[in-house]
């Protein structure tokens, strides 16, 4: 079914806040290390401490929305965040230390998880019941599109203007990135504002079974199935810490940078592309067959990156490898929605995104600690092929025990 009309106003106000509240807080801060290193004299693991405090933030803020948020303050909700977010974040500028900035990336945070995963995914959940999957994926996609479209201006602004001008051009992308949502998403749920939600007419049947759904008293939570999503949460998010690593692997087969910079552009095309397939396939044939395949996919791409040391195959499995990014969003997000209905979602989903964002900040240590203590991956690569055996056993298990046969 299209996605046009008032859907597609919503859905444009989603991608708005998934590209500034994780596509400019997170993808972008990169830029920043090199001359925040340059003007205070401090080291890179010392910045990039900034937005590891920012994404652990983030998921608790996610945390925290659901028991605020309601159908009468989404709107002060969007707009409290993009203040903070956006006030913060210019605030970097007065800074003449990272202490301050660091206490600053504390309000990002928070302030960027109220509008982040936990209302879009929420948001969405209500507006669609058909392409649901499809939505949800195109606006996480928006994410890493974001980091691509904004990285080469905010890295010029920095170059011609300095640090500080890069900052308040951030700032200032965070406003106009997140007025599609003020204006064009006045309410939690279509019906409220005359609007139905996309697949459902007066009389179908999805109507009745949406309703029923989000109006039935919440079930008792199935903590088995909640404690395989949190082992998935934890394996496909600590997955998404190995790409940043692909030039070490490239180094280490003694081939060259280009090598290693070619397995990681890849990657993060895979990365928005990923989503979008992943949502498209999730429609049309289900959670558990898209997610299988991705997992296989990702499993190929890790037995290639082990056995085949050549700069063609190399490429093409950091290609493959960059689908696990899907897993990591659409994959918790689709699983959840499925496991437990909408009723739960808005329990349980915040603490699986909080879970995936702390796995990613402690694995991207752990890789380089392993690579460390061993003089190479194999080891790292070994344990990402078990994870992957553990993912595929969890899609099959939390499939088999949805809420509803639970």
């Amino acid at each position: 079914m299209k996605i046009s009309g008032r859907h597609l106003l919503v859905l444009l106000g989603m991608c708005g806040l998934m590209s500034s509240s994780v596509g400019l807080v997170t993808n972008v801060s990169g830029l920043f290390f090199t001359p925040l290193m340059e003007e205070f004299g401090v080291l890179r693991g010392q910045v990039s401490l900034m937005p590891t405090i920012c994404n652990i933030c983030l998921a608790i803020g996610g945390i925290v929305l659901p028991r605020i948020l309601s159908e009468k303050n989404l709107r002060a909700v969007i707009i409290g965040g993009t203040a903070v977010l956006s006030a913060s974040t210019a605030a970097l500028t007065l800074c003449s230390s990272l202490m301050p900035m660091y206490l600053l990336c504390v309000l990002r945070g928070l302030s960027a998880g109220l509008i982040a995963f936990v209302l879009v995914t929420t948001v969405i959940n209500q507006w669609f019941v058909s392409n649901v999957a499809l939505a949800t994926s195109i606006a996480m996609s928006c994410s890493g599109l974001a980091g691509a479209a904004f990285s080469p201006v905010v890295n010029g602004i920095i170059g011609s203007s300095g640090w500080r001008a890069g900052f308040l051009t951030v700032a200032a992308l965070t406003l106009v990135l997140n007025l599609p949502a003020i204006v064009f998403t006045p309410s939690l749920d279509p019906r409220v504002k005359g609007y139905l939600p996309l697949g459902v007419d007066e009389d179908s049947a999805a109507q009745d079974t949406q309703v029923a759904e989000a109006n039935a008293p919440a079930l008792p939570i199935n903590r088995l199935v909640f404690a395989a999503l949190f082992v998935y949460a934890l394996c496909v998010s600590a997955l998404t810490a190995l790409p940043q690593h692909f030039p070490g692997i490239a180094e280490t087969y003694a081939l060259g940078a280009t090598v290693g910079a070619s397995m990681l552009s890849v990657s993060m095309i895979s990365n928005s592309a990923g989503k979008i397939v992943l949502g498209a396939l999730i429609d049309r044939w289900g959670t558990k067959r898209s997610l299988l395949l991705y997992t296989a996919l990702c499993a190929v791409s890790v037995v290639i990156m082990l056995l085949l040391r050549v700069p063609g195959p190399l490429i093409v499995a950091g290609g493959l490898f960059g689908l696990c990014y899907a897993m990591g969003t659409v994959g918790i997000s689709m699983q959840t929605r499925d496991a437990f209905g909408l009723a739960n979602y808005g329990k349980t989903y915040p603490t699986l995104s909080l879970v995936g964002n702390i796995s990613n900040a402690v694995f991207a240590t752990v890789v380089g600690f392993m690579y460390d203590f061993t003089g190479g991956y194999a080891a790292t690569l070994l344990m990402y092929l078990a994870m992957l055996a553990l993912v595929l056993v969890v899609v099959l298990y939390v499939n088999a025990h949805e809420q509803g046969a639970a």
